[in-house]
């Protein structure tokens, strides 16, 4: 369990989306299941946040595109190597980002995503703990699919 759980203070969800009615919803959707959500809208805020709350954070929800230099890939394999115990979920709805450019470990859902989908995957998550490796797809009715692994 991670430690937030461990010690009765809710996950802390950083939400990275410069759509603001997107990142509304995620944020909202977050807030009301009992989760205390940070918004920022580029790669690099978030990252600003994780610098200073780092300790705090237990899962990454971030648009694959971002403005700035920074995308949702690139994030998500920062967040890896920095701050290896927290999870990322990249979401997308450009067809030209797919799953197999996840080259870290992360999960990709794609756009429009469904609001159950994502407080299982985030709930699920915020609990995990972190030995689980390697890039997943949340495929139709949230199954958790990992490439080479399916059956």
């Amino acid at each position: 369990m991670s430690d937030s759980v461990q010690t009765g203070r809710k996950p802390v969800i950083l939400v990275v989306e410069d759509q603001p009615d997107e990142r509304f919803l995620a944020a909202t959707l977050l807030e009301d299941t009992g989760f205390t959500v940070i918004e920022a809208e580029t790669a690099d805020r978030a990252l600003e946040i994780l610098n200073n709350r780092g300790d705090e954070v237990s899962v990454v929800f971030s648009d694959v595109r971002t403005p700035g230099p920074i995308g949702g890939f690139e994030l998500a394999r920062i967040i890896g190597v920095t701050w290896p115990r927290v999870r990322v979920l990249l979401t997308s709805g450009d067809a030209g980002d797919q799953p197999s450019d996840l080259r870290v470990s992360a999960t990709f859902i794609p756009k429009p995503w469904r609001a159950e989908d994502i407080l299982a995957w985030v709930e699920q998550a915020a609990g995990r703990p972190s030995g689980e490796t390697g890039p997943s797809i949340i495929g139709t009715g949230g199954k958790i699919i990992r490439p080479g692994l399916e059956t």
